[in-house]
């Protein structure tokens, strides 16, 4: 395992040691979301990505400023927050509970969103070592799945299918 790998795994243990200890949940979703999904490490990640409750966004921010990292202001408050800690990036973007127990990210660049039910569960997987709550495979495959078509969407990228393919046998 190289460096970066192990400081993207240390940050991951300190974002849910933080946030766990004040009962506000935060799930791992991207090529890190995945991996934990798999149990295994495939590739090199770019950053690491956790979903939050939007009720919970501020007190999110203040939690991990106080555990230790930086929050950087690089992105719409409405829609994420990206931090530095210990020289790896990170982010935790806000979803909205629905009233038909779907989920949305209703505010922001990616309004047209939408997440299934049983999205954002409460049963953690292991990665390396560590329990984390990780959204589910039918929510990872809608994101990857309706990225391209949403109002402010991008064509997938080679990485993007190959996670959609292996995103599809999980869910089957």
């Amino acid at each position: 395992m190289d460096e970066k790998t192990e400081g993207q795994l240390r940050v991951i243990r300190k974002v849910v040691a933080a946030l766990q200890a004040a009962d506000v949940s935060a799930w791992l979703f991207g090529g890190w979301g995945l991996d934990a999904r798999i149990g295994r490490i495939t590739r090199e990640h770019g950053d690491v990505e956790f979903w939050v409750e939007r009720i919970h966004a501020e007190r999110s921010k203040a939690l991990l400023l106080e555990a230790g990292a930086t929050p950087l202001t690089t992105q719409p408050p409405e829609e994420s927050c990206e931090y530095v800690w210990d020289d790896v990036s990170f982010s935790t973007a806000y979803f909205d509970r629905q009233s038909d127990r779907s989920f949305s990210q209703p505010l922001g660049r990616f309004s047209d969103w939408l997440f299934p039910p049983g999205s954002f569960g409460e049963e953690p997987v292991t990665l390396d070592g560590t329990p984390v709550l990780v959204m589910s495979v039918f929510g990872m495959l809608a994101m990857k799945e309706q990225f391209p078509s949403l109002r402010n969407g991008r064509p997938w990228r080679p990485k993007d299918i190959t996670d959609m393919e292996i995103l599809r046998r999980l869910a089957s």
